[in-house]
């Protein structure tokens, strides 16, 4: 049975996603109402990665909303796990959300939650990017598997963590080829002193 005790981290990862939308929909809603630019922005995201990755991520949130609506509709994916596991669960959370909130503030009117590049953007190496160039993907994972240990809910754990590996293996591959595209030496250049998503020792940047 899920326990009254839930209550603490419902609230610390509504807070969380209070924040990070908060945030995203800040920069999303600025660029509305920018004059058109000369030709379309380019994308490179296929039909299905959209789909597959879409269905993911309404079931992770939509999990996610449930359990913070009333626990005990997900209590058919609940699994036990100690107390102290799941304040480490939601410290986790935190610092991913942290990290994700960072690198919204660090793209500011770039961010976009599709793949593709306009013509007046420029390739953004301030906050995380400074050492990575997914940092989205890097703090989304710990956060979403947080989640999932500070609900003690699998299906949340596991949801949330294949939409980010999907993220990494197929989309972060594909958002570099359309950056080299978009931005040719100059990305290029950035790829060779930074990491996907674990920043480089320092003696290996300076190579």
């Amino acid at each position: 049975m899920i326990a009254h005790g839930d209550v603490p981290f419902r609230l610390i990862i509504a807070s969380e996603l209070l924040t990070m939308g908060g945030v995203r929909a800040y920069y999303s809603l600025s660029r509305t109402g920018e004059p058109a630019q000369n030709g379309s922005p380019r994308r490179a995201e296929s039909a299905w990665l959209t789909a597959t990755l879409g269905a993911l991520a309404v079931l992770e949130f939509g999990s996610v909303f449930v359990y913070l609506a009333n626990p005990s509709f997900m209590e058919w994916s609940a699994f036990e796990v100690a107390a102290p596991i799941r304040w480490i669960g939601t410290l986790i959370s935190c610092l991913g959300a942290a990290g994700e909130v960072w690198a919204a503030i660090s793209l500011g009117r770039s961010y976009s939650p599709l793949l593709r590049v306009s013509e007046e953007r420029v390739v953004v190496t301030s906050g995380p990017y400074r050492w990575i160039r997914h940092p989205l993907y890097a703090f989304g994972l710990p956060m979403m598997a947080g989640w999932g240990v500070a609900g003690r809910n699998w299906f949340i754990l596991a949801t949330g963590t294949i939409l980010v590996l999907l993220l990494m293996i197929i989309r972060a591959p594909r958002e570099e080829a359309m950056m080299l595209d978009g931005f040719g030496e100059s990305y290029r250049r950035y790829m060779t002193r930074t990491a996907r998503f674990v920043p480089r020792p320092r003696s290996a940047q300076g190579k």
